[in-house]
């Protein structure tokens, strides 16, 4: 189960060392792109344990910050309180738990279960309540064991999309927040995975290999309006929308590591922001519009803050 669930970011680990370089477009030759994020050295180290962790998460208050910490075999989620620093397991399941992420009011969150079947995983989405912390099964196995992963929720909290191995092939589904009427988007021989769901409702965004290697893409809703919005040479994975719907976050390795991307997906815009040696992934926005990331910049993984505001030209700095 671990193979699975940290395979791709093994994959690309290994495929960077080997990428190819990427000619990146400047602000100055695109004069309708947004202005990069701001050059600032200064990170902030929010953990500091050096376990793996994976796909953090903020609250929409920006108070509280989930995420998958790997320790020898288990892999279980947990919540950092910003303010006090300190931490505490989300619930005291047993199995296998992670890419949890909070709903548009923060009261529930979803979050992928490994329930360890017998020889292979079987994996749930389950909704928890952020208060009582009792976890309801939203996507489940049905007639074969399937692998139902990566949820996210629509702005307006009353749905849900995720992935589903359910037909066969890893595919993009919506339903219900309580994944009832759920909904095929994709159905591709290719591996779609990682969904994220604009801040206007209007598109999901996810990696998608039926290209050739990972890319970007976007989709509505009903499963129309499929867009490849990138095209490079390496792996592009792990999307997420910042809060303000200007701006696509992502993990490559184009240019022959793992760095964190930005794209515009008006102009096509990206560009590099982490910019480092280091092992830069899981990008994710807090809710005033910075990014934070899992990086192995100072020895083992862990969380750090940018300092800038991404926005246009007019960004501020703390």
């Amino acid at each position: 189960m671990v193979r699975r669930v940290t395979g791709t970011v093994l994959l690309a680990i290994v495929v960077s060392l080997c990428g190819a370089l990427y000619s990146r477009v400047s602000v100055a030759d695109d004069p309708n792109a947004l202005e990069p994020l701001a050059r600032d050295t200064t990170l902030t180290r929010i953990t500091d344990d050096g376990y793996f962790k994976q796909r953090p998460a903020w609250s929409p208050d920006g108070k509280h910050l989930v995420f998958a910490r790997h320790r020898g075999a288990t892999i279980f989620l947990w919540l950092r309180n910003l303010e006090s620093g300190l931490e505490e397991r989300l619930t005291k399941t047993e199995h296998p738990e992670y890419d949890a992420v909070f709903s548009p009011n923060g009261k529930e969150l979803l979050f992928a279960y490994d329930k360890a079947s017998p020889n292979q995983g079987d994996i749930e989405v389950h909704r928890l309540d952020f208060e009582s912390r009792k976890p309801t099964p939203v996507a489940v196995t049905e007639a074969t064991l399937s692998h139902e992963e990566s949820p996210c929720w629509s702005p307006d909290g009353k749905r849900i999309a995720f992935t589903s191995t359910r037909h066969g092939n890893q595919e993009l589904y919506v339903a219900s927040r309580d994944g009832k009427e759920p909904l095929r988007l994709t159905s591709d021989p290719a591996i779609d995975s990682h969904p994220d769901w604009s801040p206007d409702g209007k598109h999901i965004v996810f990696s998608t290999n039926r290209w050739g290697d990972l890319e970007i893409a976007s989709i509505s809703p009903d499963g129309t309006s499929l867009a490849r919005l990138t095209t490079s040479p390496g792996l592009d994975d792990y999307p997420v929308w910042s809060p303000d719907g200007k701006r696509i976050a992502y993990t490559s390795n184009r240019d022959r590591n793992l760095e964190l991307y930005v794209l515009d997906p008006v102009t096509g815009h990206e560009e590099n922001v982490t910019r480092s040696s280091a092992i830069d992934n899981f990008p994710a926005w807090t809710p005033d519009g910075r990014l934070s990331f899992v990086s192995n910049r100072d020895a083992g993984f862990d969380i750090y803050l940018m300092k800038a505001v991404a926005g246009n030209k007019h960004a501020k700095t703390e």
